[in-house]
């Protein structure tokens, strides 16, 4: 097959430099034999349109979305599927037959992840979640549609409040509400959690304080912090200290990734090559240590 010929996939962020997206992807195109190709475009907020016109124009097949555009694109899409209405974001772009239809697999990476580490169950399960962002609304649109019971909470209340009163309207009556982290009723909401998930920023500095404190879980709660690096945050050194099951955000990353690669190819996503390449790039852009 000619290089012209080779099917282009590709991620728009602003920036995007840090990913290790292209790794993971192009492994699994290796693996599957496919003459596809993944690159990362850095694309500012102001240039996503015409961007994302003209990689359509030139035949591309998929697109990942990462932050800021995950709304944005919205708008210049031709279809939208459900989850990815109800999550309010757009990670994963395919191109078919002239149109564009957006999807959201960070929710689904999640639940995916979470269920191979430990064989959880979400359903009738009690979820505390630690920020409302994107990751955050992800987590927890899909986490009720699995069928838990969800808490919220983040600085923003305002934030909180408002994910939680779409998910009772649009989702479930009665499956989320909002706590306090810093206050006694709030203790004791983590204190009856099953699950535990921080969608915050903290712990990318390997200096930041822990979201919360680990102390406060039953011991036969689990610890999940979305940041992948690096592997052990603060917060998963404290929990498993305290003897908790913890679970750092690379597994999420890699079946979010995989699920983007099975829309656009419509092939099983070859996850053990996918997972060696992730793990690969990841050492590779750890810093040298002295």
């Amino acid at each position: 097959m000619r290089p012209s010929e080779t099917v282009i996939c590709g991620l728009f962020g602003w920036p995007v430099g840090h990913s290790i997206s292209p790794e993971i992807h192009n492994a699994a195109f290796a693996a599957a034999g496919l003459d596809w190709s993944y690159r990362s475009f850095p694309v500012r907020p102001e240039e996503l349109p015409s961007a994302f016109r003209e990689f359509q124009s030139r035949g591309g097949r998929g697109l990942n979305i990462t932050i800021p555009h995950k709304v944005a694109v919205i708008e210049l899409l031709d279809r939208l599927e459900d989850r990815a209405r109800l999550i309010g974001a757009v990670n994963t772009v395919l191109f078919q037959d002239g149109s564009a239809s957006g999807f959201n697999t960070d929710g689904p990476g999640f639940i995916r992840a979470v269920e191979e580490e430990w064989g959880f169950s979400f359903s009738g399960k009690s979820v505390v979640l630690f920020g409302a962002g994107g990751a955050g609304r992800a987590v927890a649109v899909s986490a009720v549609l699995e069928g838990s019971r969800l808490a919220i909470t983040d600085l923003d209340r305002d934030r909180a409040e408002g994910l939680s009163g779409w998910i009772n309207r649009e989702i479930r009556p009665e499956a989320a509400a909002v706590f306090a982290a810093d206050t006694a009723s709030g203790e004791r909401v983590i204190a009856a959690a099953d699950l535990a998930v921080d969608a915050t920023p903290l712990g990318l500095d390997p200096s930041d304080p822990p979201a919360f404190d680990p102390g406060l879980l039953s011991p036969a709660a689990s610890v999940v912090d979305l940041v992948y690096n690096p592997p052990e945050t603060p917060l998963l050194r404290a929990a498993r200290r305290r003897g908790l099951k913890t679970l750092g955000g690379l597994g999420m990353l890699i079946h979010q990734a995989a699920l983007s690669w099975t829309i656009w190819t419509g092939l099983p996503a070859p996850i053990e090559a996918m997972r060696v390449a992730a793990l690969r790039a990841m050492e590779e852009r750890r810093p040298e240590e002295g």
